[in-house]
C-alpha cells in the first residue's frame, strides 16, 4: 500500500471530457442479454509477482513506443462502426483537422518518450478544434480545465489561453500523460484517469485493492463512461491504420505552419498590431502562429511572461524584442527611404504664462491653435499656472496668414481667394488629404 499512499498525497485536479453518445446506447436496452466480457490480450508489460499475490507492472517509459491497450471487444467494435458509418462525416472532419497538426503532435510526443498513438486521444477529445469549449469549461485540443492547465505551465487569463495553442497544449498534455502513466502503471488506467480524473481512479484502486484494469472493470469500480474511453481510442487508431478496410479515405498529413517556428519570450506588455509591424510580419501570420492570444493588447508581468511563436526563418531579428526596443531590421529596402523623417518645417520657442493668461488668449496672441499648444505640452485639460513655460511651435515661414474655414469652403476656393496653390496650403498645414471642416483655422502662405 506504500505506492497508493504516495499517490494519495498528490494534489492533482480531475479532468473530464464528454463522449459522443450515452452509455445506454452502447449497453443496449436489455442488460441481461449482454455476452460475457471478452478482453483483447495484447499487454506486453513486464509482470512481477509479489509475495501477497498482487501484480506490479513496469512503469518505465524508456522503451514504450506503442500504445498497447486492453479493452472489451464489444465496445471496440461498436466504436469502429460508429466512427466509420454512423458518424462518418464528423470523423472525416475531425481527421482533416488532425492532419494539419499530426506531424507537430507526434514530434512532441516522441520528444517526451511517449507513444505517438496518443494523438488519437486528442482526436476523440476535440477533433483538433483549437477553440472548442466543453460544457465543463474544458478548452482546446486536449480539453484541459483551467486547474490542470495552470499546473502544467499554461497561462490562462483574460489575455491569453494557452490551452488553445497546439504546441503549448500538447507539451502540457505530454507531461500530463507521463505523470499519469508513472502513477497508475498502465495506459488503460492512465487513459481512464485522463477521462474521469485521477482521484476517481485512485479511489477505485483503493476499493479493489488492485491496479489490474480488468479486475477493476469486473468489480464495476470504474464508471461505465470511462470504460468506453479506452476502446474508443483504440477504434480511432484502428480506422487510421486501415481506412480502406473500413470504407474511408482519410486525408494525408499536411505541412503545418507550426513546424518551422521558434519561441521567444516577451518581457513587456505589447500591442499585437504594432508588434507585427515592427517584426515586418503579416498580422495574419502572427495571429495564426499564436491562436492563444485573446486580445490585441497583451499584458505581460513577471508572473505571466509570454512566449510568442514566430517563423524560424530570419528569427534573429526577433531577439531585439526583449525589452520592446525599436526594432531595426537588417533587411535593406529601397521603400524604407520614403518613411525617413523629414526635418521639421517649424521652430519652437518658449512662452512664460502671465497673470490673466489662458490657453485661448495665448493661442490668439501667438497665432497658433489651442490644440497645438496642448499637444506640444501634453496638457490634458485646460489648466495652466503662472510662471509655467509652454512650448510654442511657430511656422518658420513668416509669410503666413490665418484663415477660419466657413460654410461652403474647400481648398480650391480658399487657394483662389488667397492667390496660392492647394499644395502649398496642404504643406503649411501638414494635411494628408483635401478635407477641411467648418471652423478649422488654416495657415495660408502668401508671397511677401
Amino acid at each position: 500500500m506504500s505506492k497508493l499512499s504516495s499517490i494519495l498525497i498528490l494534489t492533482i485536479l480531475a479532468t473530464s471530457c464528454s463522449s459522443f453518445i450515452s452509455r445506454k446506447e452502447i449497453e443496449g436496452s436489455n442488460k441481461e442479454t449482454q455476452p460475457k466480457v471478452i478482453y483483447k490480450e495484447v499487454i506486453k508489460y513486464k509482470k512481477v509477482h509479489t509475495s501477497n499475490g498482487s501484480v506490479t507492472k513496469n512503469t518505465s517509459l524508456d522503451h514504450i513506443h506503442d500504445l498497447e491497450l486492453d479493452y472489451k471487444e464489444k465496445h471496440f467494435k461498436f466504436w469502429v462502426n460508429y466512427f466509420s458509418k454512423r458518424e462518418k462525416k464528423r470523423f472525416l472532419r475531425h481527421s482533416r483537422n488532425g492532419a494539419k497538426y499530426r506531424r507537430v503532435i507526434t514530434k512532441i510526443l516522441e520528444s517526451h518518450g511517449l507513444p505517438t498513438d496518443l494523438f488519437y486521444v486528442g482526436l476523440i477529445e476535440s477533433g483538433y478544434n483549437l477553440k472548442i469549449r466543453s460544457h465543463a469549461s474544458a478548452v482546446g485540443p486536449w480539453q484541459f480545465i483551467k486547474g490542470t492547465a495552470t499546473r502544467y505551465g499554461m497561462r490562462v487569463d483574460g489575455y491569453v489561453d494557452e490551452r488553445s495553442h497546439i504546441i503549448k497544449a500538447t507539451e502540457g498534455a505530454a507531461s500530463y500523460f507521463k505523470d499519469l502513466y508513472n502513477i497508475f502503471g498502465s495506459w488503460e488506467l492512465a487513459l481512464c484517469a485522463y477521462n474521469a480524473g485521477e482521484y476517481r481512479i485512485i479511489n477505485a484502486i483503493r476499493k479493489g485493492n488492485t491496479r489490474d484494469y480488468k479486475e477493476l472493470v469486473r468489480m464495476k469500480l470504474i464508471p461505465k463512461e470511462t470504460i468506453y474511453y479506452v476502446p474508443k481510442v483504440a477504434a480511432a487508431r484502428a480506422i487510421f491504420e486501415n481506412p480502406e478496410g473500413h470504407g474511408l479515405t482519410l486525408p494525408k498529413d499536411k505541412v503545418s505552419p507550426f513546424e518551422k517556428v521558434e519561441p521567444y519570450r516577451v518581457k513587456k506588455s505589447f500591442d499585437l498590431y504594432k508588434l507585427a509591424k515592427k517584426l515586418q510580419l503579416p498580422l495574419s501570420t502572427l495571429k495564426t502562429l499564436n491562436p492563444d492570444l485573446k486580445r490585441r493588447w497583451v499584458k505581460v508581468t513577471r508572473r505571466s511572461r509570454q512566449n510568442l511563436f514566430v517563423p524560424s526563418v530570419g528569427a534573429t531579428n526577433y531577439k531585439l524584442l526583449a525589452n520592446n526596443e525599436r526594432i531595426r531590421t537588417r533587411v535593406k529596402s529601397k521603400k524604407r527611404k520614403k518613411y525617413k523623417r523629414v526635418a521639421s518645417r517649424t521652430k519652437s520657442k518658449k512662452y512664460k504664462v502671465r497673470k490673466g493668461d489662458n490657453l485661448i488668449k495665448i493661442a490668439r496672441r501667438l497665432n497658433v491653435s489651442v490644440s497645438t499648444i496642448k499637444k506640444l505640452n501634453r496638457i490634458k485639460g485646460s489648466k495652466i499656472f503662472i510662471g509655467q513655460n509652454l512650448k510654442i511651435r511657430k511656422p518658420a515661414n513668416k509669410n503666413l496668414s490665418r484663415y477660419k474655414v466657413r460654410r461652403g469652403d474647400n481648398l480650391s476656393k480658399i487657394s483662389r481667394k488667397f492667390k496660392t496653390s492647394v499644395k502649398k496650403i496642404k504643406v503649411a498645414n501638414r494635411m494628408r488629404n483635401n478635407v477641411v471642416y467648418l471652423g478649422q483655422v488654416l495657415n495660408i502662405p502668401y508671397e511677401g
